[in-house]
């Protein structure tokens, strides 16, 4: 009888040794190092509309936390991470999080969203916010690529994170047969194939070219303007959503049509990135932005815009872009210059302001000069569409963009175009504006510059379709 009893002790004290270790491997944090020693430890994993960092208490105990709560207008999966790396001397680091299903069919990309009101340290707290996640199964994995002054490299460990939405239920989605054609006033899109796994140019992780992380979406699409097909309209944006309430989004702004390759009349260009193709349909809100062609009452034309001397910081500053400062010397940021010309046009009141000639830079820098364009209301672009507003509510958006047409000089040579930045003051109130400038080329010797402008409106195009596997496509 003894014996049994001992025999039984022991057992018991087996199972609670083993129920223990289990129990110690399972609670104690996960944790993502690389070979620089830079570390991600998964503190916590919250859903819901509230989201806070960890306490106080704990984040001063364990060297700070970054990032303020935050609220979300729907149901979101957020992750907080510590991130601790080496920060001493120009060291820089960019961590940038991939969530996969378990099979590896499809990955989306995020970042760390929550950093307001903390300075940026060696040991930091941040909120990753997941608005793309497998919904329908109980685990999914997070990998994290590190990019810093030695390249970039992508983690062997990953996290694997318990699904707390798991157990809710989704509606499914019907698809559309393709092709599928949707109309917009004298403007019509149709998609004609959607495939999701598709190669794309970009290889993100160098070491495996089909890691999920280097697939896309490819589309395929036919525009016609008043029945007729034409290719100077191409896409500007594209979100993705489906029924369990994922989201991603691409945004290519103005030059979007650079992304297209087209056979005919058929565009076609591949996108990152896409959501997990096993579910029903998409839903895929495809903008579409016009190129060319623009008609007379869309556009402006403003001649003998004066070239004046300034700095390069001093323009990019202006209308509360960038390099806006206070003057070495002190005192107050330098006022905006007044307008040479201004007009209402499709609605907004646009102001054209002097050119500038940069006096700070090398004579053989590409950017010599700029010109800047002020216009009120201020114009939605395109990747403010991608990104939510307060509290995750989306802003209203009118479709109107501006397109500069043309830029000369007073003798009518054309004047190169460097790009543009844009900033906008007061989004959502009734005096806000956007303020555009543009860079220039060949601006040595100019005293004037004609410009000609568009105000023009995109379109948008709502599909549902079930996207096939790349493996099934045909050639």
């Amino acid at each position: 009888m003894k014996i049994k009893i001992l025999l039984w002790s022991v057992v018991l004290i087996l199972i609670i040794g083993l129920a223990g270790g289990a129990y110690w491997r399972m609670s104690r944090p996960q944790v993502i190092t690389f070979s620089d020693d830079a570390k991600l430890t998964l503190v916590k994993v919250e859903y819901g509309k509230r989201h806070a960092p960890p306490t106080a208490a704990k984040a001063a105990a364990r060297g700070g936390a970054r990032g303020n709560s935050f609220t979300t207008e729907k149901d979101t999966l957020v992750l907080w991470v510590r991130q601790q790396y080496d920060a001493s001397g120009n060291q820089y680091h960019n961590f940038q999080y991939y969530v996969y299903d378990e099979a590896d069919t499809a990955c989306v990309q995020t970042y760390g969203v929550n950093y307001a009101g903390n300075n940026r340290g060696s040991n930091e707290v941040v909120g990753v916010r997941l608005d793309a996640f497998p919904h329908r199964q109980g685990k999914f994995v997070v990998r994290v690529q590190e990019q810093g002054n030695g390249g970039q490299e992508m983690s062997e460990q990953k996290f694997v994170v318990s699904n707390p939405a798991a157990g809710k239920s989704y509606a499914k989605w019907t698809a559309e047969p393709l092709p599928s054609t949707k109309e917009d006033g004298d403007l019509s899109v149709t998609l004609t194939k959607l495939v999701a796994g598709a190669d794309t140019p970009y290889q993100r992780n160098q070491d495996n070219p089909d890691d999920a992380m280097n697939k896309g979406v490819q589309v395929a699409y036919h525009v016609e303007s008043n029945g007729k097909p034409v290719t100077n309209w191409t896409p500007a944006s594209v979100e993705t959503t489906d029924a369990t309430g994922n989201r991603t989004a691409i945004n290519y702004g103005p030059n979007g049509g650079n992304q297209v390759q087209w056979n005919g009349d058929e565009g076609a260009f591949t996108y990152q990135y896409g959501l997990w193709p096993d579910e029903p349909a998409w839903k895929l809100r495809m903008e579409f932005t016009q190129k060319s062609g623009y008609s007379s009452d869309e556009q402006w034309t403003v001649q003998n815009i004066p070239v004046v001397l300034g700095t390069q910081q001093s323009f990019n500053g202006f209308g509360g872009g960038r390099g806006r400062g206070t003057p070495p010397g002190g005192g107050n940021p330098p006022a905006d210059p007044t307008p040479v010309a201004e007009t209402d046009l499709n609605g907004h009141h646009i102001k054209v302001f002097p050119a500038v000639q940069f006096t700070n830079l090398p004579a053989n820098y590409p950017q010599q000069g700029g010109v800047s364009i002020q216009i009120t209301p201020a114009l939605m672009n395109t990747g403010m569409r991608m990104n939510n507003g307060v509290n995750g509510t989306q802003m209203t958006d009118d479709g109107m963009r501006i397109a500069l047409v043309k830029m000369a000089d007073d003798q009518g040579g054309d004047i190169g175009n460097g790009g543009y930045g844009s900033s906008i003051n007061g989004m959502g109130t009734a005096n806000s504006s956007s303020t555009y400038r543009y860079t220039l080329r060949d601006l040595v010797g100019v005293t004037n510059i004609n410009i000609t402008i568009a105000l023009h409106k995109d379109r948008f195009f709502e599909f549902t379709a079930k996207p096939e596997k790349a493996a099934a496509a045909q050639p």
